[in-house]
């Protein structure tokens, strides 16, 4: 550990809370080019995202953890999402009580304006590693999530 690191507070030497910190300041970027770019707001812009970049249908519960974004903040977004005829709403045919959300084809040109501006965002993130530093870093974080869901799994196994 170098001098610099040793002197930060000991919070702050932790991956999780520099990946928590690169998390909110991206949100606060990402938040401001959405808006400029495509008029939606930061949670908007995370599920229309996420439902066009998924096959099929997608429910509430898969669309807040592809958002990542909390269950009511997902029935919020998508109550407004469907409000301005971008997403439609369908009953699920296996349960009821479930949801089931696709672009519209409104909702399907505005994506094709948002994906654009996510790929500029992690350009502009990316852009102080090499090709091989980024190639890096997504292999790690990729062997990272794995071990994670991983985890995750087993936690609820465990739990139940």
């Amino acid at each position: 550990m170098s001098s610099e690191q040793q002197a930060q507070p000991v919070l702050r030497r932790h991956f999780t809370y520099r990946l928590n910190t690169l998390s909110k300041l991206n949100d606060m970027m990402s938040q401001e080019l959405y808006q400029a770019g495509s008029g939606l707001s930061l949670p908007e812009a995370r599920c229309l995202a996420a439902i066009g970049s998924q096959p099929g249908q997608v429910t509430v519960m898969q669309l807040a953890f592809e958002a990542n974004l909390d269950k009511a903040q997902v029935s919020r977004t998508t109550k407004l999402l469907v409000e301005r005829g971008l997403v439609s709403k369908i009953p699920s045919p296996e349960d009821g009580r479930c949801v089931q959300l696709t672009l519209t084809a409104l909702g399907r040109q505005c994506w094709e304006q948002v994906m654009p501006l996510i790929q500029q965002r992690n350009q502009d993130l990316l852009r102080c590693l090499s090709e091989s530093e980024q190639a890096s870093l997504l292999d790690m974080f990729d062997r990272m999530l794995e071990q994670a869901r991983q985890q995750v799994r087993s936690d609820r196994l465990n739990n139940y």
